[in-house]
């Protein structure tokens, strides 16, 4: 009977944790690399946790930064949004984490070009009412300029604070990490071959 009560009580006591709000700060940063970063803050900010995906270019000595070939890797990243069926995967994901976080605040300050003028007017067209948009609606200030003088070129920085509870998101995060989807992906950013859509 003791032992059961002792299970009880850690389940529960697990329950109450997974259900208490994570802040998460993400962030990424275009220069000279692509580095990703979130900070995880938990029971109300006394447990903290950063995971990074490495040094920005701006950390680098300067003998350094100029001995990278393919600074950003966008074209890597084209070759994963050709992954058959990851588009799919990530909408649902989105539209999972959309309905269970909570947005405080976003803020970047990029610059942006797709390699030839056309197509990089056309995306600041798409870009400009979302902007707008997301302006209005979270605090912070979001700034995206086209670059037409560049080739593929990305630069800048993004970031933003959310609340949400681990337990509302651990299933969809699980379901998409866990997809052939999600590992193909991977594959591919590691350098293989993509299946097509």
């Amino acid at each position: 009977m003791t032992l059961l009560l002792i299970a009880l009580s850690i389940a529960f006591l697990l329950f109450l944790l997974l259900m208490l709000p994570l802040a998460i700060e993400l962030s990424a940063s275009f220069h000279g690399n692509a580095v990703f970063s979130m900070r995880i803050k938990y029971f109300f900010g006394l447990f903290s946790w950063k995971l990074s995906t490495g040094h920005t270019g701006r950390d680098r000595p300067a003998e350094e930064a100029e001995k990278v070939e393919s600074p950003y890797g966008v074209s890597r990243y084209v070759e994963v949004s050709r992954v058959k069926g990851l588009g799919g995967r990530v909408k649902r994901l989105v539209e999972n984490l959309a309905r269970w976080t909570k947005v405080q605040s976003i803020q970047s300050d990029l610059r942006v070009s797709l390699g030839d003028d056309y197509y990089t007017g056309m995306l600041a067209g798409l870009l400009i009412p979302l902007v707008l948009y997301l302006n209005q609606r979270f605090d912070g200030a979001i700034l995206i300029q086209p670059s037409f003088e560049e080739d593929l070129f990305l630069e800048g920085d993004i970031s933003g604070d959310l609340r949400v509870r681990p337990l509302q998101v651990l299933v969809p995060c699980l379901d998409f990490a866990l997809s052939q989807e999600c590992r193909q992906a991977r594959l591919v950013m590691a350098g293989g071959q993509c299946k097509r859509k």
